[in-house]
């Protein structure tokens, strides 16, 4: 008995579910394997009370408040000019940013002066859309940013 190689490979592949793994209509609706996301760039400058900068200043930003894996959130510090900045962050789920904070807390202890931790929510963050979403996936590039005055902690 010969076995026609094409033809068992191919039911083979059928029975594993290959070639049609990309998109599956089911029922009217179109099913997608993947997950929207977005790119990310977070600018802030802290200042004290007296309107200095404020150096050592850490912000962690959290993109939305179920975030599973806060080890995967971007923690930057301010730096002599009070100014933090990291670009390119990519997160899942965009949509989710309503629900997004931004946590300032002082680390540095008394060095660069004592100041009371600040917590930002989504209505005190200034979001702007730098790139048109693309596609079903990609929601676009946005700039979030923050000018942020810290009370002092006596």
């Amino acid at each position: 008995m010969k076995i026609n190689w094409k033809y068992f490979a191919g039911s083979l592949f059928a029975l594993l579910g290959f070639g049609g793994c990309n998109k599956i209509d089911i029922g009217g609706g179109l099913a997608m394997y993947g997950q929207p996301s977005a790119d990310y760039k977070l600018i802030g400058n802290v200042k004290g009370p007296d309107g200095k900068p404020v150096e050592g200043i850490q912000a962690v930003f959290v993109p939305r408040e179920d975030w599973a894996y806060p080890h995967e959130n971007d923690t930057l510090y301010s730096n002599a000019q009070g100014h933090f900045e990291k670009g390119r962050l990519k997160y899942d789920w965009p949509d989710d940013l309503k629900d997004a904070k931004l946590i300032l807390e002082d680390v540095d202890g008394p060095e660069n002066g004592s100041f009371k931790t600040k917590t930002l929510s989504r209505t005190n963050l200034k979001v702007e859309q730098t790139r048109e979403r693309s596609g079903d996936w990609y929601k676009g590039a946005f700039t979030v940013s923050a000018d942020v005055s810290l009370d002092k902690d006596e």
